[in-house]
């Protein structure tokens, strides 16, 4: 957990030590285009890693209760590796949580238009669905 709130800390202030490069709505279209893409691409996948850390961290907790309801009857290890397993996926999702979060702050002071993330968050919803078809 400590180390989340470090990777956090980190995180943050990274995002606002950033140049900030405003987005020029006033550019040509394939310039707009070639900008849009880039975030709507940038903040989908921060926000697909961050679903992908969360059923980590879901199958994590299963396979802890699992083994807590059940009885651990192949030994202590078994249990250790749940729990070291469990902690490594709440780790990975404050961190998955702290980029999104540093990203979309990026892309609101660099004056992204809402559609554009608002694209990314529809990208990202449809994605899981896409892949399993």
């Amino acid at each position: 957990m400590k180390r989340s709130l470090i990777a956090l800390s980190f995180l943050a202030a990274f995002a606002f030590a950033l140049p900030s490069a405003a987005v020029d709505l006033s550019a040509s279209p394939e310039t707009i285009a070639a900008e849009k893409t880039h975030w709507v691409e940038l903040l989908s996948d921060k926000q697909n890693a961050l679903a992908n850390a969360k059923a980590r961290q879901a199958r994590a907790q299963a396979t802890y209760q699992r083994i807590r309801t059940r009885g651990n009857k192949s030994g202590g290890d078994t249990r250790l590796r749940a729990v070291t397993e469990l902690r490594a996926s709440e780790d990975a999702v404050a961190e998955a949580e702290a980029e999104l979060e540093a990203t979309l702050t990026r892309a609101r002071r660099e004056g992204v238009p809402p559609g554009w993330i608002r694209d990314a968050n529809d990208r990202a919803n449809t994605a899981p669905a896409a892949a399993n078809n």
